[in-house]
């Protein structure tokens, strides 16, 4: 069964270890080459930096000029693809907005599929249990009209690899692509299948699995911040921040996703995790969310969603000037003025009888709108407002988690960072706070991704988010276990759904370091494989994987063809949690065969207990 970990490709050169066993410096990537890939909900970007380079120059990191909007300018495109009829790409970013918009006007868009910020899927498949995430989830478009995720994902991801090889020929940095190492970016508040997914889309874009790593966001971030006070030593004051033994809070707002975590730097600018990631969907898109319930709630959802559909082109237009002005606004700044498209009045005017105008007079938003010809214009108080609900979250979240951990250092880093508004709101809640916020905040992640894949162990260790856990048998004891989980197999009497632990939440798990060991056996002597089904849960000693704390997580399973010894068989299985993706190794006690396994997460249910094993 193949691997997914970074395994030999990012094997380390050796380094020296301190007396923990952690190594004194961060060990380097052997790949000629690093291309990381920044998949965010708004934007997309990639960029590149050679080996050579990183030894000598690690900010020579290259990010491409889009051809984009003045107003809009960044080293990152919208994350906005265009489909055909027979689902091929027509264009990628601003391109795919802007050939989408004409073929609209042209109404010409019917047989397209046109999808923008569709990254908050995976977010939502972590949170509604009810609704897992497979190969076969389905993405609607703007029109609602649908493609399999996992295609939609993938397009864009071959589109960014694609662009990124032609950038390297286009600077003479032509490269094979087994010489590069692969970076895609994912929020560390995603689950463990999220992140499979996003490797899975990647894989069918064309990148090969053993040349690809999966870098959590706010690590990334966090590793490029702490190369910039190094390169640009501007004050004793900045080079403190992250000094050997230093702590401070990692804040990720992007698009989608705000991503808060807590590292420490150790000997050798290695970092440690000290707090997982938390967090929630506060990012900048939730802005736009509550600035068209705003114009749901004026004109009423039907007549919205009804101008949405049949005027494209100018509902994009909106989308872009409430873009633009989400970047600059600010406590201090006008009005914000808004152009009303002639369709959306005319929508009015055939389903409610009555002018725009009118429709603002009934509204309870009258004392923060007006309407002059052709513009409305919303006050300051009324922005504040749509702002707040989003950065309100965010500043509570932070000021507990200071408080929780003593920590009086924060740094803000991407799109979302840049806002004026909430680093005001930041800096108001956090007075006696040091408030760090990098020049171009929203590429310190895409940048720092670059460094993470130069330096794959340079953060030494997690810690655990949850508990993890097979599901499995032991014999039965009357007086200990419940009645009802009784399961004769071969007249022997067993407990089942017991949860067998293999990690505990809160644990530090450090990087390559195995777990708990287990030891197993088959249930049926005539077993080639043992089957288990792996169980998350929030308790630090969940007896059974059917308690209200576990959540069903993927299967995994471990051959053992030599059926000889029956039922007097043993595998020991161990978990390697320190990286980004978990790693699993089954060992057959007779043979010594080591097995790297796969994780089938997108099975919908677990199994029905044929292939378990019962635990000694």
């Amino acid at each position: 069964m193949e691997s997914h970990s970074d395994g030999d490709r990012i094997a380390a050169t050796a380094a020296a270890t301190n007396e923990e066993g952690v190594p004194d410096k961060p060990s380097v990537s052997p790949n000629l080459l690093v291309a990381a890939i920044d998949f965010g909900t708004a934007y997309s970007g990639y960029a590149f930096l050679s080996r050579e380079d990183f030894t000598t120059d690690d900010f020579k990191i290259t990010t491409p000029d889009w051809d984009d909007n003045k107003d809009l300018k960044s080293s990152k495109a919208p994350t906005s693809i265009l489909f055909d009829r027979n689902n091929k790409v027509v264009a990628f970013g601003n391109d795919a907005e802007k050939r989408f918009t004409e073929l609209t006007e042209d109404d010409a868009h019917e047989d397209y599929y046109f999808f923008q910020k569709f990254k908050m899927l995976l977010y939502e498949s972590v949170i509604q249990k009810d609704k897992p995430l497979t190969k076969q989830t389905l993405l609607s478009d703007i029109k609602g009209k649908q493609m399999k995720a996992i295609d939609v994902f993938s397009a864009a991801i071959e589109y960014l690899k694609n662009h990124l090889l032609e950038e390297l020929k286009k600077r003479g940095k032509d490269r094979c692509e087994e010489d590069i190492r692969w970076v895609l970016t994912v929020p560390a508040i995603w689950n463990d299948p999220a992140k499979q997914f996003m490797r899975d889309a990647a894989e069918q874009a064309g990148i090969r699995g053993d040349c690809l790593t999966i870098a959590l966001e706010p690590e990334a971030a966090s590793l490029y911040c702490k190369h910039m006070r190094v390169e640009h030593k501007k004050s004793l004051e900045q080079i403190q921040r992250f000094a050997i033994g230093s702590r401070y809070l990692v804040m990720d707002a992007g698009g989608g996703t705000v991503d808060v975590t807590i590292h420490e730097i150790l000997n050798g600018g290695l970092i440690k995790e000290i707090h997982s990631a938390t967090g929630g969907a506060w990012g900048g898109t939730y802005v736009d969310n509550k600035f068209h319930e705003m114009f749901k709630e004026i004109l009423g959802e039907s007549v919205f969603e009804e101008f949405k559909k049949e005027s494209l082109a100018d509902y994009m237009e909106m989308r872009n000037t409430l873009e633009i002005g989400k970047r600059n606004f600010s406590s201090a700044s006008p009005q914000f003025k808004f152009k009303i498209p002639h369709s959306l009045k005319q929508k009015c005017k055939d389903a409610n009888n009555c002018k725009f105008e009118d429709l603002i007079e009934k509204s309870a938003y009258k004392k923060f709108l007006i309407c002059k010809r052709d513009n409305l214009y919303l006050d300051v108080a009324l922005m504040k407002d749509l702002f707040s609900t989003v950065c309100d979250s965010i500043v509570n979240h932070v000021k507990n988690l200071l408080k929780e951990k003593n920590i009086n250092t924060v740094l803000m880093v991407g799109g979302f960072s840049e806002s004026p508004f909430l680093q005001e709101k930041m800096k108001e809640a956090l007075p006696d706070c040091d408030t760090v916020i990098p020049n171009e905040a929203g590429l310190a992640v895409l940048r720092g991704a670059v460094l993470f894949g130069h330096e794959p162990k340079a953060i030494v260790s997690r810690i655990a988010k949850y508990s993890y856990g097979v599901d499995t048998y032991i014999r039965f004891i009357p007086a200990v276990h419940p009645p009802e989980k009784i399961k004769i197999v071969n007249d022997k009497e067993y407990c089942s759904n017991v949860f067998s632990k293999h990690i505990t939440i809160g644990d530090v798990l450090k990087i390559d370091e195995v777990q708990q060991k287990q030891s197993y056996s088959p249930i049926y002597p005539d077993q080639k494989s043992v089957r288990f089904n792996v169980f998350t849960s929030t308790s630090k000693d969940p007896k059974y994987v059917d308690d209200g704390s576990c959540q069903y997580l993927a299967s995994l399973e471990i051959p053992i063809p030599d059926i000889s010894g029956g039922t007097d068989r043993r595998v020991l299985v161990q978990f390697m949690f320190g990286e980004t993706e978990i790693k699993v190794e089954g060992i057959d006690e007779k043979t010594g065969e080591v097995t790297v396994i796969k994780f089938n997460y997108f099975d919908t249910a677990p199994d029905d207990g044929k292939q378990f094993a019962m635990q000694e």
